[in-house]
């Protein structure tokens, strides 16, 4: 019994943690929370073409991995992938979270 109460307080104030007011309880958006930024089609189109070539390397790289027997070819392979991936995920979260302008 005093688990299922210790249970029932913890989840009542962890509820009240989560907002400053009961009202904003209610209407709150997860999603909603953060405004995208708001980017021109120029930018949009710059990160495009910088994403592009790296997708097609990223690909490239992923075809010779399957293609390889040998484990420590594709050990090499897979740090070049890492490294094409590092420099790709930053535009593609980028281009995830912005909104064009047209």
């Amino acid at each position: 019994m005093r688990v299922a109460l210790c249970c029932v307080a913890l989840a009542l104030t962890a509820g009240c943690s989560t907002v400053s007011s009961i009202g904003d309880a209610w209407t709150w958006q997860a999603a909603g929370s953060r405004p995208r930024p708001t980017l021109t089609a120029e930018q949009v189109a710059d990160l495009i073409s910088q994403a592009v070539p790296l997708q097609a390397r990223r690909n490239e790289i992923r075809t010779r991995i399957s293609a390889e027997p040998d484990i420590w070819a594709r050990q090499s392979l897979y740090s070049e992938l890492h490294a094409v991936g590092m420099e790709l995920a930053p535009l593609e979260r980028q281009l995830a979270m912005t909104s064009a302008v047209r």
